[in-house]
């Protein structure tokens, strides 16, 4: 016996299925329900990581033109992955009655694993473009690392120094330029408050994606995008608890107040039980953050 589900009359409904983990998805089946069946028309089926709108930010595997009363109708994804399975209707009633997700569980390559600054960072064993390695970044771990001061600088040379893998000659940072101006920032959202460049930059002769030297002087560059590379990836809960702390109580850390300092461990406390709460079946990215520069 096949049971429905139907959401109430609105615009935009949608229904979502969280996976255990990273999927590399073949292929959705959706069984229509026997009355109403064109309710289920023109509904999208999104597929992504990002939880950001209910999930509903997530790149299209194909749009239902229309399933027969009572029938199944399989759609062909190419193997997207991710961990959100939404179908999303933007009007009207939502109705399914039974949806089978078909494909692989996707695992992350190799990496090295660290601590910089009490960040957790991995070097991964795989060589990408600079925009792979940040899909790759985000979709395992949480993002491109940045290096925010030159005691991270230090000790991001450390990591790279004793990396249990033979190193390619420069690995990527989150590192990123303006195509039509020579400001760089991070992909993370944060300003170069401070840099470590080999050379000074004409920017309409440079390339707009940014690594780290691994031969002993660990400056950065500009490099071509499409260089395969291997990747220094950020693994998420220390930074997510960093953003949380600026996004509510609105403070430069480093310049508060004794009083407010005094209360960051209990705030942290806090915010671990939030995060731990918000994350236990998402990707690192709670629904109640926002950042304008991340992957969703």
């Amino acid at each position: 016996m096949i049971s429905c589900t139907h959401t109430s009359e609105e615009e935009k409904s949608w229904w979502r299925l969280i996976l255990p983990a990273m999927y590399r998805i073949t292929s959705v089946s959706i069984t229509n329900r026997n009355i109403f069946p064109d309710r289920i028309n023109n509904a999208m089926i999104l597929i992504g990581i990002c939880p950001m709108n209910n999930s509903n930010n997530n790149p299209i595997c194909a749009v239902i033109p229309s399933i027969p009363s009572g029938g199944t109708r399989t759609f062909n994804c190419g193997g997207m992955i991710g961990r959100f399975v939404n179908v999303y209707q933007k009007s009207n009633y939502l109705t399914i009655c039974e949806l089978e997700v078909y494909g692989e569980l996707v695992t992350p390559s190799p990496s090295f694993g660290a601590v910089v600054m009490g960040r957790n960072v991995v070097v991964v064993e795989k060589k990408l473009s600079w925009s792979d390695a940040l899909l790759y970044c985000r979709d395992f771990y949480w993002d491109l690392l940045s290096i925010r001061s030159e005691e991270e600088q230090v000790e991001v040379g450390e990591v790279l120094s004793t990396a249990s893998f033979p190193l390619t000659k420069h690995v990527w940072l989150g590192l990123r330029r303006y195509l039509m101006d020579g400001t760089w920032f991070w992909m993370s959202g944060l300003s170069v408050d401070y840099s470590s460049w080999e050379t000074d930059h004409i920017w309409r002769v440079t390339s707009p994606c940014g690594g780290i030297d691994t031969s002993g002087h660990f400056h950065w560059n500009d490099l071509p995008c499409g260089d395969h590379l291997h990747f220094i990836c950020l693994t998420g809960e220390d930074f997510l608890i960093y953003i949380y702390i600026a996004f509510f109580l609105q403070i430069q850390i480093d310049a508060a107040e004794p009083e407010v300092l005094s209360l960051l461990p209990r705030v942290f406390r806090f915010l671990k039980e939030l995060v731990a709460y918000t994350t236990h079946n998402a990707t690192g990215l709670p629904a109640t953050v926002w950042q304008e520069n991340w992957a969703c």
